[in-house]
C-alpha cells in the first residue's frame, strides 16, 4: 500500500532560508529580545511544517537508503532542538534560536535535493553509513574473549576510510564506495544474533 499523494503546498524555501539567515548570516546582527522572540516563533513554525513535510516525502526512499536515514536523522535532530526549553539569559535564548535556524537550514537541503540527500553534510552521510552497516555485519563486531576488536571486514574499511577523507574535507570518498557500502547485504538487516 503506497501513502496517498500529499496536498499540502510545497515549503517555502525562500521564506525559510531568509528567517534562519536573520540570525546566521555572516553580517547578521543580534536582534533586540522581541525580535529575537517573534524570530524563534517564526522559527518553530517552520520547523513544524518542514520536519512533517519530510517525514512524509522520505517514505518514498528505500527504508535501507542512506539519504532516508540521513533526513530522518536531521528530523529527529530539528524535533529534539523544538523540544528542548531555552536558558533565560540573553545569550542561552539567542544560542537556541540559533539552532532552530540551524535546523532550518538543513532540511531546506535535504527538501531541495531529489531523494532528500545530505547535499552539504557528506561527513554526516559517510557517518550514517557507518551506523547503518556496522551493528549488522559479524565481522566488524567480532571481539575476542578479552573484548578485543578482530574482526576484519572489506566494506567496513573502505566506509570508515570514507568517513576519515570526509572529516578531513577531502572530497575524494569515491560514489562507487558508497554505492558498494549501501548495497551490503548487512545493511538489509538488524544486528545479527
Amino acid at each position: 500500500m503506497t501513502a496517498p499523494p500529499s496536498t499540502a503546498a510545497p515549503l517555502d524555501l525562500e521564506t525559510m532560508r531568509a528567517c534562519a539567515d536573520r540570525l546566521l548570516a555572516e553580517d547578521a546582527e543580534m536582534p533586540s529580545p522581541d525580535v529575537l522572540e517573534t524570530l524563534t516563533l517564526q522559527l518553530r513554525g517552520h520547523l513544524m511544517l518542514a520536519v512533517r513535510e519530510m517525514e512524509t516525502a522520505v517514505t518514498t526512499q528505500p527504508e535501507d537508503s542512506v539519504a532516508r536515514a540521513c533526513a530522518l536523522f536531521c528530523v529527529g535532530e530539528a524535533r529534539l532542538r523544538m523540544s528542548v526549553q531555552p536558558g533565560r539569559s540573553p545569550s542561552a535564548r539567542t544560542a537556541h534560536t540559533q539552532r532552530l535556524a540551524r535546523s532550518i537550514r538543513v532540511l531546506c537541503d535535504h527538501y531541495e535535493t531529489k531523494d532528500y540527500a545530505c547535499p552539504n553534510g557528506p561527513e554526516r552521510a559517510a557517518y550514517l553509513r557507518m551506523l547503518l552497516h556496522f551493528p549488522g555485519c559479524r565481522d566488524c563486531r567480532a571481539v575476542d574473549d578479552s573484548g578485543q576488536a578482530i574482526g576484519s571486514c572489506e566494506i567496513g574499511e573502505r566506509l570508515y576510510e570514507e568517513y576519515r577523507r570526509a572529516r578531513r574535507g577531502s572530497t575524494a570518498a569515491s560514489s562507487e564506495t558508497s554505492r558498494r557500502g549501501a548495497g551490503h547485504p548487512s545493511l538489509l538487516r538488524g544486528p545479527a544474533g
